[in-house]
C-alpha cells in the first residue's frame, strides 16, 4: 500500500489535493504522512493537501467516531461517492463463481 501510494503520488503533475480512501485509513492513516517523510524509500510532495477517509460501505462497520472522522460525507469537498462497487455483489458473484473455478490449461 505504500509503494503504491507513493508512486501514485509522484505522478500528480500540479495536483495539490489528493482523497485517499481505505478501509482501514482510522488506524492505517494516523502516521501516514510521518512514514513517508522518515522513509528513503517513500516519497510524498511537500505542498501535497491529503485528504483521508474511509468507504462509506466500510465505515458503517466501524465505530461510530470511525464515521464522524473518516465518512465521505464529512470531508470537506467530498460529499458522497461510494467507492465499493466491486465488493457489494461479491455474494451474489460467489453463486456464479464455480462455473470459472476449472478454466485454466490443464482442463
Amino acid at each position: 500500500m505504500d509503494y503504491s501510494l507513493s508512486q501514485a503520488f509522484q505522478s500528480l503533475n500540479g495536483i495539490s489535493q489528493v482523497l485517499v480512501l481505505y478501509d482501514i485509513m482510522c488506524q492505517y492513516g494516523v502516521h501516514l504522512q510521518d512514514w513517508f517523510c522518515e522513509s528513503s524509500y517513500l516519497t510524498i510532495l511537500n505542498n501535497l493537501h491529503l485528504k483521508i477517509g474511509i468507504g462509506i460501505w466500510h465505515v458503517n462497520g466501524h465505530v461510530p467516531e470511525c464515521f464522524v472522522h473518516y465518512a465521505p460525507l464529512f470531508i470537506e469537498g467530498v460529499g458522497h461517492v461510494d467507492r465499493e462497487i466491486l465488493e457489494t455483489p461479491w455474494s451474489s458473484l460467489n453463486e456464479v463463481s464455480g462455473s470459472t473455478r476449472g478454466m485454466s490449461t490443464s482442463h
